[in-house]
């Protein structure tokens, strides 16, 4: 049967040959628009089809085709291949549920960006120095921005000479009337979600905060797809660029219709992310970081200003990114470290960024090693049988009876279940270790309970039936492709600890960052062997350290610079070089792992029936 792939939840179903597609979605228990009952007179089932598999066109998409030739409407459409299609927010009610907060280090602010009032001397027959002059030399700034210059003699005579300058570092970006405030934006720039913050960057106070799914989901769900999409042709290349762009936008302008201001009020941008997504916004050539050695374009802050990518803002704003590490640990990790301040502390410390993407970091006196791991969007639920994002109807958290297998779940958003997101994977892999329904190699048992079933030619355990009578199972495949995704993230912590010469006993903190990592109950993470076992008082959850981290560097030309040489101090661990690195995954692969001793208190809990760990 034909597979289709819905973004941006990630879910995967596949479905007769011939059949509906609207039928399809919401049997899958997708949530999209439909009030005609199918007759393609309402036009709000919009789907936008990325990979074709469907019939041609109706006469009844005339409309929505004229729009654009990859929009079809979903009722009028039969399956009839594989097909990829993305669902856009106008087309739904519900919206997921994307990581925005986190942890906040102390700091001074000290934001580049800044105002200065000033009166400027009017030009006259014994001074007839230029407009530009004038400026400069009254501000004692270096140089004015072009689009500026254009405009200043007129701006100047009507304001009188009396104003309000914003200056980034010594460049002047803007004159006008005193007293209105003036904006940054932060932008967490993740390959699944975009978060973006709104500052006020004359009272250092966030004006509004707003995220949405990446609208690059459509091409891949991670940064392999993408670079592969990219790598197709250079048209590829600028419609990421677009796609990011545009999301971004987006939420600029949502952010500043809340906070009650324009987006010409912005003057500067910050972005955090890792390197493919970093280098994607700005629209550069990732090739070479698809083979070996993987080399990045860049590695230090790019500097730019808003208007050379489309985005925003004032016509002035000036962009900074965050420096990389390497071609696969980029800028959200450098944000997770400052945000962290691990940095700084003398103690032995670890960092594990959880989100599509898998980074790990070690801190051991002024060594400090990085790595990227190949944990995928399984971890995240995406690919799974019955995964999604965290979306509305997403199991979130799970647990089960250990004598009767009756499975206890919530659901974000409280709504009948749809499927379930990361979270609720861990959660029920964990508890299924616990009540004895999966063995140490990941097997399901053959027990004799209703909830363990058949499907497709496999074993399932069902967590749950939703309205539509749909089973919301974890498969036998489900539980192998979780517990690649598990493996690679232990390994990498482990083999970071043995270059470094560290015993996990020494590690006095385990910083937990990223929107998987923070929703995550670090109590199954350990059950299933996602992390080493650790006392749970060591592990501190820091939330969207990325995102924070723009923020901080938005309002700190320190913590800029200290970013920059945290970024040149961490020294990237490519794993696939460590001699030692396939036999330690295989060993990662079975649950907790095949050396239980590492996990003592892990055993104790799993032969108690119990997910507490003392």
């Amino acid at each position: 049967m034909p597979l289709v792939t819905i973004q941006p939840e990630g879910i995967r179903i596949q479905a007769p040959y011939g059949s509906n597609l609207l039928a399809t979605l919401k049997e899958a228990g997708v949530n999209i628009e439909s009030v005609c009952g199918g007759r393609g007179v309402c036009k709000k089932c919009v789907v936008e089809v990325v990979s074709n598999g469907l019939n041609e066109p109706t006469s009844m998409e005339k409309e929505v085709r004229s729009l654009s030739k990859s929009f079809r409407l979903a009722c009028q459409a039969r399956i009839i291949g594989d097909v990829t299609i993305r669902i856009p927010q106008s087309s739904r009610q519900t919206r997921g549920k994307i990581l925005e907060w986190g942890r906040v280090k102390d700091f001074e602010p000290h934001p580049a960006t800044r105002s200065l009032k000033a009166r400027i001397p009017k030009p006259s027959l014994t001074d007839q120095r230029s407009d530009a002059e004038r400026l400069l030399q009254t501000l004692n700034a270096k140089t004015i921005d072009s689009l500026l210059l254009k405009k200043l003699p007129g701006k100047l005579r009507e304001l009188e000479w009396d104003l309000e300058a914003i200056l980034h570092e010594d460049e002047i970006l803007d004159v006008r009337p005193s007293g209105r405030d003036f904006y940054g934006v932060a932008v967490d720039i993740g390959t699944t979600t975009v978060v973006a913050y709104l500052v006020n960057l004359k009272t250092g106070r966030i004006a509004s905060v707003k995220s949405d799914y990446n609208g690059q989901i459509a091409y891949g769900d991670d940064v392999i797809s993408r670079i592969t999409f990219a790598l197709k042709g250079s048209q590829n290349l600028k419609e990421l660029q677009s796609r990011v762009v545009a999301t971004i936008n987006r939420l600029i302008q949502e952010a500043a219709d809340e906070a009650e201001c324009s987006p010409s009020e912005i003057y500067e941008l910050s972005f955090s992310g890792n390197t493919v997504m970093t280098s994607l916004l700005y629209g550069v050539d990732v090739s070479a970081i698809a083979t070996a050695p993987y080399v990045p374009p860049f590695r230090s802050s790019l500097v730019f200003k808003a208007r050379e990518i489309g985005l925003t803002a004032n016509d002035s704003a000036v962009c900074h990114t965050f420096p990389l590490i390497s071609g696969y640990v980029g800028g959200d990790v450098v944000a997770d470290i400052l945000v962290s301040g691990m940095h700084e502390q003398d103690e032995k410390s670890m960092l594990i960024d959880l989100g599509t993407n898998g980074e790990v970091v070690l801190k051991a006196g002024d060594l400090m090693l990085a790595s990227s791991t190949a944990a995928g969007p399984a971890i995240e639920g995406a690919g799974l049988s019955n995964g999604m994002r965290g979306m509305d109807g997403a199991i979130e958290s799970v647990s089960i009876d250990v004598e009767t297998l009756n499975v206890y779940y919530k659901t974000i958003g409280d709504t009948d279940p749809r499927g379930i997101c990361g979270s609720g994977v861990v959660d029920a892999v964990a508890w299924m270790l616990i009540a004895g329904v999966l063995d140490q190699k990941g097997r399901i048992a053959d027990l004799n309970n209703p909830r363990i079933v058949n499907t497709d030619g496999e074993k399932a355990f069902v967590l749950a039936v939703n309205k539509e009578g749909r089973r919301i199972c974890i498969t036998q495949k489900d539980v192998r492709s979780f517990q690649l995704a598990k493996a690679a993230i232990f390994t990498a912590c482990m083999l970071l600890l043995r270059i470094a010469g560290v015993s996990l006993n020494q590690v006095s903190k385990v910083y937990v960052a990223g929107a998987f990592g923070n929703y995550i109950d670090p109590r199954s993470a350990m059950i299933v062997g996602m992390m080493p076992e650790l006392p749970l008082s060591r592990i501190i959850q820091i939330g969207n350290g990325s995102g924070q981290g723009a923020v901080m560097s938005l309002l700190s030309r320190r913590i800029r610079e200290e970013a920059e040489t945290v970024a040149k101090k961490v020294k990237a661990i490519d794993l696939n070089t460590v001699r030692e690195f396939q036999n330690e995954f295989i060993d990662a692969t079975q649950f907790p792992h095949r050396r239980t001793d590492m996990f003592p208190r892990v055993m104790k809990a799993i032969s108690m029936r119990t997910p507490l760990l003392d």
